[in-house]
């Protein structure tokens, strides 16, 4: 009777030793994963990172990444310029469709969406386009 239950006791010291090593290899690739995962490449709206990268895999000379500079400078300037031609548009098409469906609306689903509109416009990453 007492080796029966030294036995159960040591099958189950195993069985949550067993348990917490895959829990701890489990967190360990997760986080080797995750890691992997925000390790991406930056992208030409990254500007100087970008550059980092080309001359880090292409070894540019220092006027290539003079040159490369320039081009994601102008680049930027571009996109600033386009996102300013756009937003009022953009803009409006967002509100005239809130409008729209705000008319489908009570008055109670009405106070509600637009408590919904605000937090949205509070959660827009580009306060630009709020």
């Amino acid at each position: 009777m007492r080796q029966g239950l030294s036995v159960w006791i040591k099958r189950c010291i195993l069985a949550v030793a067993v348990f917490a090593m895959g829990s701890v290899a489990g967190a360990m690739l997760d986080g080797f994963y995750r890691a992997r995962a925000s390790a991406t490449t930056p992208s030409i709206k990254d500007g100087e990172a970008y550059l980092q990268v080309l001359d880090g895999d292409l070894h540019l000379t220092d006027k290539q990444a003079s040159d490369v500079r320039l081009i994601l400078n102008q680049t930027r300037d571009q996109y600033s310029s386009l996102c300013a031609e756009v937003k009022p548009r953009y803009n409006a098409l967002r509100d005239d469709s809130r409008q729209k469906i705000r008319m489908l609306l009570t008055s109670d689903q009405q106070d509600k969406f637009d408590a919904m509109v605000t937090q949205e416009n509070c959660n827009c990453p580009d306060p630009k386009l709020r």
